[in-house]
């Protein structure tokens, strides 16, 4: 397992920036004198090394009379930083791709175990450019194994990126699946499912004898059979809007449905 150290060094901070980090934590704030002792490192170099932090904004600095005290930004603020900026840096990933020469037409295919699989694909779709739309049509068997999948703590963490990149699902659920959330959620997890831009349609098992869960989000299909523990992606453009018209087609003569009432 990776230590702080080499974890630090993975977000930017050198050797030594990184112990002057460390050392901050553990000291709280405090001068510059005090942080060289601790990391026994020198004053001078020290105090180059804690410039570049205070600019990077990894420690803050404050003047106490005529001293300078320095103190290091809580883990979780920085935890929060870097997500945001991943979540941000996926949101371009298709402005970026687009920049070079067009897809090939031959799908890229991925098969993964089916909580590896949910969870990539719940990164995906959080990640997708803010006011996205994605689609899903989904059975009861589907929807119970997903959220057996899902600590409650994952769940509410997804739904929260849902609402706060104000991402939409257009949902086709069965009859049975649409009361599987209501029954089964905790009070906290259901008030977020329901808080995301949702907009649903009901068919009854008859005429949609489904237990799947379909996804297409962005050039991406992913589906998963319960009990199969696989979730299987195949990411092609002309696949993907095959599926849209399909799923549209279906949505239209759907049920609306409200998860409010």
């Amino acid at each position: 397992m990776a230590t702080s150290k080499e974890i630090l060094k993975q977000f930017s901070l050198t050797d030594e920036e990184a112990d002057v980090y460390l050392g901050l934590l553990k000291t709280g704030p405090t001068g510059v004198t005090d942080i060289a002792k601790k990391i026994k490192k020198n004053r001078t170099a020290v105090y180059f090394h804690m410039n570049k932090l205070v600019e990077k904004g990894i420690i803050h600095q404050t003047q106490q009379g005529r001293a300078l005290i320095f103190s290091a930004t809580p883990p979780s603020e920085l935890a929060e930083r870097f997500d945001k900026l991943t979540t941000e840096f996926k949101s371009i990933v298709p402005q970026l791709e687009a920049l070079k020469r067009a897809e090939m037409d031959t799908p890229v295919v991925r098969v993964t175990e089916s909580r590896a699989g949910y969870f990539q694909m719940y990164d995906e779709i959080s990640s997708l450019p803010e006011g996205s739309t994605f689609y899903a049509i989904e059975g009861a068997a589907a929807l119970q194994n997903e959220l057996s999948l899902l600590s409650p703590e994952a769940a509410q963490s997804f739904y929260k990126k849902m609402v706060d990149r104000n991402i939409e699902v257009k949902l086709i659920l069965t009859e049975e699946a649409s009361k599987v959330p209501q029954a089964v959620m905790s009070g906290e997890t259901l008030a977020l499912f329901k808080k995301r831009r949702i907009t649903s349609r009901v068919h009854p098992e008859s005429v949609l004898p489904f237990q799947g869960l379909t996804l297409l989000y962005g050039n991406t299909v992913a589906h998963l059979i319960p009990g199969k523990d696989l979730v299987i992606t195949i990411r092609q453009q002309d696949i993907a809007e095959s599926f849209k018209a399909t799923f549209e087609a279906l949505f239209n003569i759907g049920r609306p449905h409200s998860f409010s009432s």
